[in-house]
């Protein structure tokens, strides 16, 4: 219960700073997506099952945010964040290289996927900015994973979810 509600609170604060603070630090329009960075890592850690889990939670809170395609974030963050999770079983969890380029890699993916589905829905987005976040995700993740790794790998908060 403890991990559900810190999860969810963690979650809500980073999409408060993706939507509040990140916008001011941006580069040629572009800004990290820290709830993102944070769903990969904790799914790299944590694995598919609980992947899944934070996956449809951010995409649910980024898709608030996301009028013109609701749904299109959470599906993608769920499918990515299982994909990460899987990536997590076979890793050194402890080191932080393979998450930075899983962050990376599913950053490009993701605006990949959403700029086709916008170009089917005749919706004009920059996939430009896409590679550009994807940069800056990447160099986030690689300064605070060993942070949420930490953090998420203790005895305490380890246990798994019960429904």
């Amino acid at each position: 219960m403890k991990k559900r509600i810190v999860l969810v609170l963690l979650a809500i604060f980073l999409l408060i700073v993706d939507n509040s603070f990140a916008p001011f630090i941006s580069i040629k329009g572009a800004w990290p997506s820290f709830l993102f960075i944070f769903a990969i890592a904790y799914s790299i850690i944590n694995g598919p099952k609980e992947g899944m889990i934070i996956g449809i939670i951010a995409g649910l809170l980024q898709d608030i945010f996301f009028y013109d395609g609701f749904g299109v974030n959470t599906l993608i963050n769920m499918i990515f964040c299982f994909t990460a999770g899987n990536i997590g079983e076979d890793i050194w969890r402890e080191k932080s290289l393979i998450p930075t380029i899983t962050v990376f890699i599913m950053t490009i993916l993701k605006y990949l996927v959403v700029f086709i589905i916008f170009y089917l829905l005749k919706i004009h987005i920059d996939f430009f900015r896409g590679v550009i976040t994807a940069f800056y995700n990447a160099i986030i993740m690689l300064v605070i994973y060993k942070v949420i790794f930490k953090f998420f790998n203790r005895e305490d908060i380890r246990r798994t979810w019960r429904f």
